[in-house]
């Protein structure tokens, strides 16, 4: 391209993306017109938004066709930047705010709240971890809909008031020992001063 000092920003279209070094090679309408190379523009990232510096590094992510706008290094247009999207006319998503990348992160150094006045959907294709030294669930029903297992001990605390516990079907333990105000009331569990014979007791009382 051979022109003056270029001010100003210009609509462009990427027309291909490198991106280990950050650059779109991007279609200028009436600039690049007939040219053999399409020129190479850096990306120009928000502040905080790091693409090598610090700890947290990230990428921004373009798309081949994205249509953007694009201004000159100095006005030199040997050094075209882009500096943004350009939005259609139409078709643009209204009350949505969305991120999309192959892999996201959000870090927090000490606090992260997620705050919504309806319901949170939380959706994996796979599998949900969830690590901490402790989690507190401070809801007034909590529901499973599947199998729950447990690894670990399970304390049943039944509330302030001492609340029931139900279990509606079977329930069944293996192992160990079952136990009620200290005395075991499993499967050898014995009743002394009983005589034997062929009857079998009532029903508990």
């Amino acid at each position: 391209m051979e022109y003056g000092l270029m001010p100003g920003r210009y609509p462009a279209i990427v027309r291909g993306y490198h991106a280990g070094r950050r650059t779109c090679r991007v279609e200028i309408p009436g600039l690049t017109d007939g040219g053999d190379v399409l020129p190479e523009a850096e990306i120009e990232y928000p502040i905080g938004d790091k693409s090598r510096d610090g700890a947290h590094s990230t990428e921004l992510e373009i798309t081949l066709g994205d249509a953007v706008w694009i201004a000159f290094i100095g006005g030199d247009p040997r050094y075209p930047i882009i500096t943004g999207y350009r939005n259609p006319q139409a078709g643009n998503a209204v009350d949505w705010r969305r991120w999309h990348h192959a892999n996201l992160e959000l870090l927090a150094d000490t606090l992260m709240n997620l705050i919504a006045g309806g319901d949170v959907l939380v959706k994996s294709g796979s599998h949900v971890t969830v690590k901490a030294p402790s989690v507190t669930v401070d809801a007034a029903e909590t529901t499973c809909t599947g199998n729950l297992t447990v690894d670990g001990g399970l304390n049943v605390k039944g509330g302030g008031s001492g609340g029931t516990s139900r279990i509606h079907g079977n329930f069944q333990i293996t192992g160990g020992e079952l136990t009620h105000n200290g005395k075991n009331v499993g499967s050898e569990h014995k009743h002394p001063g009983v005589k034997r014979g062929g009857g079998t007791t009532d029903g508990p009382t």
